[in-house]
């Protein structure tokens, strides 16, 4: 496998899965389970929505067919969470088992300049290489570099190393970007180094269905393309599943695939252009889908798809501009979830999460367990059997839910998750300001509505004032966390 440059070369929900289950048979616990350790491959989509996908919802105006076959070819999560409502604190928790409310992190503190993640908070990558894994990321870090300080506003100086980055935790190689496909300045990076410098400058303009186009000044290598980031990068995992396929090395495989797609600037690249009839996000979503369809087949063509786990998942919910472009064209990019990227509201957070596990996975079928990214670290140590009091700063908001990956109609508990915006949820009730909460030390029980999800899953219906006593226990229970916090 190559790093390349330059120009590319060649309840109706339930309802569903209930029919699907009477009309195709679901494959039971086929199969021995695999001795050796499987390989692991997350693909993470950036800003989609709950609603985005076809099969979370049923009146989506845009197909995603490969992300509905991965569906029906493994486990779907109805009540899964992103660890915050935004890029860096959800890769953060993702990363870290760490909630990003327990310290601080926001996506403001890229301007420090600094890493997001300390050398003491040992991440996933981490973990897993210790158990012999091979450690791979593709895609969009957006967790920060050490950055020059001696200028007025510290920023990336791509003619040195750039330290505190993936292979500086945990991760054996790297290819990708520092942030967005669309934020300057624009070049890749292999490992520490920029395979070329952003040394013109250019403008990235961006397409949007109902609003008008928006220009941005940027600063990018000879030649970047924004529309050939995703295509670079999906080609790059599919080679790197056939090249780990052919090699002799026994070691299990671990890829963290965090696409660009759907973030701004929505330019799809050529074959998808049109595709949706929705104008340039639809076109987008279609193209993220294809990159999951192009992964699941490589992994199917290599033979390493039995004894592989893959997830699919977004990192937060859509963003406002999606929302309301994707509204007036009668598609719904949360579904029927309130609220979008950067809030409490499930809109903001509740995310589509799909896992394909060959022999330990039903086909198929639905979970209604409440899950959090930051669960995947406790998740993967239980299936390696690995002692997380190996790693005393990391998972510490990490529960694992390995049993639900085998048995998905089990009664999953987990303690309460609590949101950076002003929300904590506990079972099907759950508490959320009304209005963003700026200062969170400020806030007081009269900022707050109740909603039941299990009856109300859009939260139109404040329960306030019907359960004083409930809305109160979970605002002790948010005061009690926050009070524990050791902010950054």
């Amino acid at each position: 496998m190559g790093f390349r440059h330059g120009k590319f070369r060649s309840s109706d929900l339930k309802l569903k899965f209930l029919i699907a289950v009477v009309l195709l048979p679901i494959a039971a616990l086929s199969g021995r389970i695999p001795e050796s350790k499987p390989n692991i491959i997350i693909i993470l989509a950036d800003d989609m929505g709950y609603g985005d996908c076809s099969v979370y919802n049923p009146a989506s105006k845009i197909q995603t067919p490969h992300i509905d076959q991965l569906a029906k070819e493994g486990l779907l999560f109805t009540d899964a969470h992103s660890a915050s409502g935004t890029c860096t604190p959800s890769r953060y928790g993702l990363l870290t088992g760490i909630n990003p409310l327990r310290t601080g992190v926001l996506n403001t503190m890229l301007s420090r300049g600094d890493p997001i993640i300390t050398k003491e908070e040992k991440t996933l990558a981490v973990m897993l290489r210790d158990q012999g894994y091979v450690t791979r990321m593709i895609g969009k870090w957006h967790l920060g570099f050490e950055e020059d300080k001696k200028r007025k506003r510290p920023e990336l100086d791509f003619s040195k190393p750039l330290l505190g980055g993936p292979v500086d935790r945990g991760f054996d190689s790297f290819y990708g970007m520092h942030s967005s496909p669309g934020a300057s300045p624009l070049c890749y990076i292999q490992n520490r180094e920029a395979v070329a410098l952003p040394t013109e400058p250019g403008v990235v303009e961006e397409g949007r269905s109902g609003s008008k186009p928006f220009k941005r000044k940027v600063m990018m290598s000879p030649g970047y393309d924004v529309a050939e980031s995703s295509l670079l990068f999906c080609q790059e995992a599919v080679e790197l599943i056939h090249s780990h396929a052919a090699s002799k090395d026994a070691n299990p495989l671990f890829l963290y695939y965090a696409s660009p797609l759907p973030h701004k600037p929505w330019v799809p690249a050529e074959k998808f252009k049109g595709k949706s009839g929705l104008g340039p996000y639809g076109d987008i979503i279609m193209q993220l889908d294809d990159v999951v369809g192009q992964i699941n087949t490589a992994l199917k063509e290599t033979g390493l798809d039995q004894n592989t786990m893959l997830f699919f998942a977004s990192d937060n919910g859509p963003g406002p501009w999606a929302v309301k472009d994707m509204k007036a064209l009668g598609h719904h990019s949360a579904g029927p979830l309130r609220g979008s990227k950067a809030y409490s509201w499930e809109g903001g957070h509740r995310v589509p999460f799909i896992v394909k596990w060959p022999g330990r996975t039903p086909k198929g079928t639905v979970t209604d367990a409440v899950i959090n990214f930051t669960d995947l670290f406790a998740t993967l140590a239980d299936l390696q059997n690995a002692d997380l009091q190996s790693y005393p700063e990391s998972a510490l908001d990490s529960v694992s839910f390995l049993s639900v990956l085998s048995h998905p109609s089990q009664n999953h508990k987990r303690s309460g998750m609590m949101f950076h915006r002003g929300a904590v949820r506990e079972g099907v009730w759950k508490l959320v300001a009304k209005k963003r909460v700026k200062n969170i030390e400020a806030i007081k029980p009269s900022h707050f509505g109740l909603f039941h999800l299990e009856d109300d899953l859009s939260e139109k219906n404040d329960l306030s004032q019907a359960y004083p006593e409930r809305a109160a226990d979970l605002f002790k229970a948010l005061k009690i966390y926050m009070g524990k916090r050791e902010l950054k």
